[in-house]
């Protein structure tokens, strides 16, 4: 299975905006499914709404936004997490490349029930038929 690691810019790959270009403010995405240095709101929502743990941070000049970002990447605290098949994800890497995380079995994994998670859980059943919707 190919694991696919998103890119992370350097700060040396970011460039301040254009002249013609006015920035809402510099706002620094260290988690999200993109991340960098954006100038607008609507570019920040996109990148980090509905992603658990997002990170920005809003700096009104250039120098203070590369000078966080670029602590944050010397620190390896900058990560990219785009959605599987969503707009950041890159069409060229296939979904199926990418494994969903494990979970928990349900089922008791201990030999002896009395070690079972699934043995100190109460029947609700009785109680909930009682109850009226």
């Amino acid at each position: 299975m190919v694991t696919y690691v998103p890119p992370i810019p350097h700060p040396s790959e970011l460039l301040a905006p254009h002249p013609d270009e006015e920035p809402d403010a510099y706002w620094i995405i260290t988690i999200g499914q993109e991340v960098g240095i954006f100038y607008h709101w609507v570019d920040v929502a996109e990148r980090t709404l509905g992603i658990s743990g997002a990170v920005q941070v809003r700096k009104e000049t250039w120098a203070d936004a590369l000078g966080l970002y670029t602590r944050k990447y010397n620190e390896g605290a900058v990560q990219a997490q785009p959605t599987v098949g969503g707009r950041f994800w890159p069409p060229h890497v296939s979904q199926a490349a990418v494994s969903p995380p494990s979970l928990p079995s349900p089922t008791p994994s201990s030999t002896s029930s009395e070690d079972s998670i699934w043995t100190r859980v109460e029947d609700l059943s009785e109680h909930m038929s009682q109850v009226g919707i």
